[in-house]
């Protein structure tokens, strides 16, 4: 019963000490009742908050500029190559968007000179979808994420666009993205 204690005890004192925000993510499931499905609007993030002061500048070679940038400091990198850095990390308490739920997004699309092709923070106008019916690249970091959560995403062509491009897209083009998820519809 003591030893029960003891240990019942260190780890409540080493949660207490360990400076962890209450609000962040823990990457652990949510039960769907306790879920926060909207980012309260004090959380919302500008596309001046995405401050990537190493970012890398465009390359010839995709495939030199994607080693290179997952070699950055918090940049991680997935099996299918997506690569990302995490700006602000979602509640703790946050929903992830399953399947074809709805979800509410700001967006800032941009190529690696940088460029921007689109942007919804730009119109000050968030996008509603299916949060899996985008490229590869958002529908792979959208299921990992909680709502608030923000994400520099670096996508390579293969899971954005792919070899044809498509209207402002050309063909083998890599993206970035300052994307927000704002809130998961239920």
């Amino acid at each position: 019963m003591t030893r029960k204690f003891l240990i019942a005890a260190s780890v409540a004192f080493l949660s207490a000490c360990s400076g962890a925000n209450s609000d962040t993510a823990d990457n652990g499931p949510v039960d769907p009742a306790e879920a926060i499905y909207d980012c309260p609007a004090d959380k919302w993030l500008s596309n001046a908050d995405y401050v990537d002061t190493d970012r890398l500048d465009a390359m010839e070679d995709l495939a030199a500029y994607h080693a290179a940038n997952g070699e950055r400091n918090g940049v991680k990198t997935t099996e299918s190559g997506l690569q990302y850095k995490v700006i602000q990390e979602g509640l703790k308490k946050g929903a992830s968007p399953v399947g074809s739920q709805k979800v509410e997004m700001h967006y800032h699309g941009f190529f690696p000179d940088g460029s921007v092709f689109d942007s919804s923070i730009d119109r000050d106008e968030t996008m509603t979808h299916n949060a899996n019916g985008f490229i590869k690249g958002w529908n792979e970091s959208l299921a990992e994420m909680k709502v608030c959560e923000a994400r520099i995403l670096y996508i390579p062509y293969d899971i954005a666009y792919g070899e044809n491009g498509r209207g402002p897209i050309p063909p083998k083009a890599t993206l970035l993205f300052h994307m927000q998820l704002l809130g998961v519809k239920q």
